[in-house]
């Protein structure tokens, strides 16, 4: 559609100055301002639609700078992570709880969170509390 728009109105800017051509009239300088003026607003749109899009890794850089991040839970994490991942996962293993089935169906759900988690120290501390609280077990 917008290149029949362009086509159309190249046309009628040609027969415009034919015309002006062949009635011998002085230099129509309002048109070839007209003129100016269109091939500039069609370059902008041109250049526009050709601007390459962001990339994936652009979109990812974009998005990651407008996160928060939590530079005391990496550093805590590297250090005291695995420490505390091997405690929770000892005493919050479900096979620990083989007679009751509802703290064996939690002690579960805590132990997959756990595992998904092992390199997070925030949130194997909120683990740790949950597990304090719901399968009454000493950490």
């Amino acid at each position: 559609m917008n290149d029949t728009i362009i086509q159309d109105s190249i046309k009628v800017a040609g027969q415009a100055i034919t015309k002006a051509t062949e009635t011998r009239e002085s230099t129509n300088w309002w048109m070839w301002l007209a003129i100016a003026e269109f091939g500039i607003i069609a370059f902008l749109i041109l250049k526009e639609k050709l601007k390459p899009k962001d990339t994936a890794r652009q979109r990812f850089k974009k998005e990651s700078l407008k996160q928060n991040i939590d530079f005391d839970n990496i550093i805590n994490s590297s250090f005291n992570s695995i420490k505390l991942y091997d405690e929770l996962k000892v005493k919050c293993h479900p096979d620990r709880f083989p007679t009751d089935k509802e703290k064996n169906r939690i002690a579960e759900n805590i132990f997959q969170e756990i595992s998904k988690n092992k390199n997070n120290v925030k949130r194997l501390l909120e683990l740790k509390e949950e597990a304090i609280q719901k399968l009454n077990i000493n950490l």
